[in-house]
C-alpha cells in the first residue's frame, strides 16, 4: 500500500491546477449580465473538484456580487419527475440561503405544492439585493431519462430570467447531446446557455510540468516530461496515480525516465480501473476507431464527436484532422482484453457474451444506414450508449424514436399534419373505415397515427395512397410501438437485456426501411 500524496477518488480529493478553467468560469458568472454556462468533461476529469473549489471561492466574504452558492449533487437522489425536481431544488436552495436570508429559506422550506411560485417569490425578492449561484453537478442524471417535460425546463427558464440567479450545469455531454425528450428539447430553456461550453478535460505538457515543479516539488529532466505525456496523455486521474507511485519514497533526486516508466508500471493495476471505466463510456463504433488508432498510431477521418470522446479522455491526442499518440497505458489495458474481432462463437455462444457484444452489432448495422436523419441518429446513438448496462433507459427513450419517425412520415406524405381531402373522398368512395374520416378535423396522435398509416400504405379496399413510406415501415413501426408504451410504463418490471437489444434492433431497422423509402423517393423510384 503506498502513501498517495494526491487522493484521487472519494470526498478527500482537492484541486490540482485548473486556475485556467477556474478563471473562465469566474470571467464568465462575474459579468454585468452574467453567462449561464455548462460544464462538460469525461468522467474522472475533475469536474466537482473545479466546482467545489468555485463555490469557496464566490462563497468567500467580498469576492463576487454573489452571497449565496447552492452546489446541487443531482446524480444522488435523482429527481424522477417535475414535481420532485422542483421539491428538491426548493429545499436545497432553502439551505444554501437560509445564513444570509433566514425568512426566505423559512419560506421555501414550508412550500408544499407551490415550489415554482415559491422558488419565484424568492428569487424576485433577491433581485435587488443580491446574486445566487446554483449549480446543477451531474446534471447528465437528471436528463438520462424522458421523465423530466418541456414545461419543467420552461418553469426552470422562467426563474433564470431573474437577475439573481446565476445557473451552471455539469454533465459528461453538452445538454443538447443529453436532452431525451422530443418535447423537451424544444424548449428555450437550453438557449439562455453558452452554446460553446467550458471544458475540464486533459492536461497539456506544460500543466503537468506545473504539477511537478509546484505540486510535486521535484526536479525533473525533459525526457521525464514526455514520458509521463506520452503515457498518459494528461488523463487527470491517471496522472495522478502514476505521480502517486513516482513520488512513494521518493529520494529527492531529479526524476528521470526510468523512474516514470517504473512508476507507469507499478501504477497500471490500480489505473486499470480507470481505463475500463473511460473505456466502457465509449460507443463500439468509437472503441472500434481506438483500436485502429492503436495499430497504425495515427488515423484521419474521424468524424467529431468520434475525435471529442477520444482526445477529451486522453486516449489520444488530435492533430489537425488527425488522431494521434494513443496513451501507452491505454495499449497496456487493450493488450489485456480479449479480441473482440474473433469468432460468433466466442463473441455470443453464451448469454453473458451475448449481453455483453450484441452492442456492437447494433452499432456496426447503424453505420451501415446512409443519409441519417440526424435527430434520429442522436435518439438511436443514446440508446446504444445505455446498452448493456441501462436497459430500461434505452426502453424509455423509443418513444422519441417513435415520434421523430411519425413527423418525417408526415412531412414526406403530406408536407405537415393536414391529410389531403383527395384521401378522404377516396377512402369513402371505397368503404374503408368510416372512423378514418375523424382525421378531418383532428389529426391523429398516439396510436391512431398507426391508423392512418395503415391506411396510407395497406388499406383493406383501396389502392394505397402513400407515395413515400412503404408497407415494410408501417410493418416495423406498427411492430415497434408497444416498445415505446412499455418504455413509458415499465412500473416496476424486471426489464430483459435480450428483449431490449430486439426492440432497439427493431428501430434500426424502422429508421432504415424508412430511410430507403426517402432515398427512393427521391431518386424518383
Amino acid at each position: 500500500m503506498i502513501n498517495r500524496k494526491f487522493p484521487v477518488t472519494g470526498n478527500e480529493s482537492r484541486l490540482i491546477g485548473r486556475l485556467n478553467i477556474l478563471d473562465e468560469i469566474l470571467t464568465a458568472i462575474n459579468k454585468p449580465v452574467p453567462d449561464h454556462i455548462q460544464v462538460v468533461g469525461p468522467r474522472y476529469s475533475g469536474k466537482t473538484v473545479v466546482l467545489e473549489k468555485l463555490k469557496e471561492i464566490v462563497s468567500s466574504e467580498g469576492s463576487t456580487e454573489y452571497s449565496c452558492v447552492l452546489l446541487w449533487d443531482l446524480g444522488h437522489s435523482t429527481p424522477k419527475n417535475d414535481l420532485e425536481f422542483l421539491s428538491q431544488f426548493a429545499s436545497n436552495l432553502s439551505e444554501a440561503i437560509k445564513d444570509k436570508f433566514p425568512d426566505y429559506a423559512e419560506h421555501l422550506k414550508s412550500s408544499k405544492d407551490t415550489f415554482q411560485q415559491d422558488i419565484a417569490e424568492v428569487l424576485d425578492a433577491l433581485n435587488d439585493e443580491t446574486k445566487v449561484l446554483v449549480i446543477f453537478d451531474g446534471f447528465d442524471k437528471a436528463l438520462s431519462s424522458d421523465k423530466l417535460t418541456r414545461n419543467l425546463w420552461d418553469q426552470l427558464r422562467e426563474l433564470a430570467q431573474n437577475k439573481s440567479l446565476t445557473l451552471i450545469t455539469a454533465s459528461r455531454k453538452t445538454l443538447r447531446e443529453l436532452i431525451r425528450n422530443p418535447d423537451a428539447q424544444t424548449s428555450d430553456f437550453w438557449n439562455i446557455f453558452l452554446s460553446t461550453p467550458i471544458r475540464v478535460d486533459c492536461f497539456d505538457e506544460n500543466e503537468i510540468a506545473d504539477i511537478l515543479t509546484n505540486y510535486c516539488l521535484v526536479e525533473f529532466e525533459k525526457g521525464a516530461l514526455t514520458e509521463l505525456y506520452n503515457a498518459t496523455n494528461g488523463t487527470p486521474v491517471v496522472l495522478l496515480e502514476v505521480l502517486n507511485y513516482l513520488l512513494h519514497e521518493h529520494d529527492g533526486n531529479k526524476i528521470t525516465n526510468a523512474l516514470v516508466q517504473e512508476a507507469v508500471s507499478c501504477s497500471f493495476e490500480s489505473n486499470q480501473n480507470f481505463i475500463d471505466d473511460l473505456w466502457h463510456d465509449c460507443s463500439p463504433s468509437t472503441q472500434d476507431i481506438i483500436r485502429l488508432l492503436v495499430e497504425e498510431s495515427e488515423i484521419q477521418g474521424a468524424c467529431q464527436s468520434d475525435k471529442t470522446s477520444i482526445v477529451e479522455k486522453g486516449f489520444a491526442r488530435a492533430s489537425g484532422s488527425k488522431l494521434i499518440k494513443p496513451s501507452r497505458l491505454l495499449q497496456s489495458y487493450l493488450d489485456g482484453l480479449a479480441n473482440e474481432k474473433g469468432a460468433i462463437d466466442r463473441l455470443f455462444s453464451s448469454e453473458e457474451a451475448f449481453a455483453q457484444n450484441f452492442n456492437h452489432v447494433l452499432s456496426k448495422r447503424l453505420l451501415q444506414i446512409s443519409n441519417i436523419d440526424h435527430e434520429l441518429n442522436r435518439y438511436l446513438q443514446r440508446s446504444l450508449e445505455d446498452l448493456p448496462n441501462h436497459p430500461s433507459v434505452c426502453l424509455s427513450g423509443i418513444r422519441g424514436i417513435l415520434d421523430k419517425c411519425f413527423d418525417i412520415i408526415w412531412n414526406a406524405e403530406f408536407g405537415g399534419k393536414v391529410v389531403p381531402d383527395g384521401h378522404f373522398d377516396t377512402w369513402n368512395y371505397h368503404k374503408e373505415h368510416e372512423s378514418l374520416q375523424e382525421f378531418k378535423t383532428s389529426f391523429p396522435q398516439g396510436a391512431k397515427r398507426l391508423k392512418l398509416l395503415k391506411a396510407l400504405t395497406t388499406p383493406e379496399r383501396s389502392n394505397p395512397l402513400a407515395k413515400v413510406v412503404s408497407k415494410s415501415t408501417y410493418v416495423a413501426i406498427n411492430a415497434l410501438y408497444p416498445f415505446g408504451d412499455f418504455g413509458q410504463h415499465q412500473e416496476g418490471e424486471n426489464i430483459s437485456l435480450q428483449m431490449v437489444y430486439s426492440s432497439i434492433l427493431l428501430a434500426v431497422e424502422l429508421v432504415a426501411s424508412l430511410q430507403n423509402d426517402l432515398a427512393n423517393c427521391k431518386d424518383g423510384v
